[in-house]
């Protein structure tokens, strides 16, 4: 926790309440104190998909962004393919922004990437609204 008030990324473990098993990780990751920004990033073991525990994860993270670390923009990208996530960041409040076009390598085919974002004062919106 520390090292996000210092600009450093740290990843927290998405932990399986029945299991108490670790099966996935979510982070703030691409920081900017100057910003106030951050990328989410986060990976669920796909047994889990579709549970809606990454979109739990993923507002716990959000929250903290905005309510302890007082970022103004919190931003995530998935591969245009990759629906599900696209679900998550949507039903976490974010919005779709736009496609940035072959700016990635997966191997080794450049693919298009989805980028989605929140703003602080949207997510106060929506907690208010008790969405969240």
């Amino acid at each position: 926790m520390d090292g996000y008030k210092d600009g450093q990324s740290g990843v927290w473990a998405i932990v399986y309440k029945e299991s108490e098993k670790v099966i996935g990780t979510c982070s703030l990751v691409g920081w900017s104190n100057e910003h106030q920004k951050a990328e989410i990033g986060y990976v669920l073991n796909r047994e889990f998909w579709g549970a809606g525990i990454a979109t739990e994860a993923l507002k716990e993270v959000l929250s903290y962004g905005f309510g302890v670390l007082q970022l103004n923009r919190i931003e995530g990208g998935c591969d245009v393919d990759n629906i599900g996530s696209e679900k998550v960041m949507l039903k976490s409040g974010m919005a779709f922004e736009g496609v940035l076009r072959k700016n990635e390598r997966i191997k080794g085919e450049f693919r298009d990437t989805k980028i989605f974002s929140i703003l602080k004062s949207e997510f106060d919106s929506l907690t208010r609204g008790g969405r969240q």
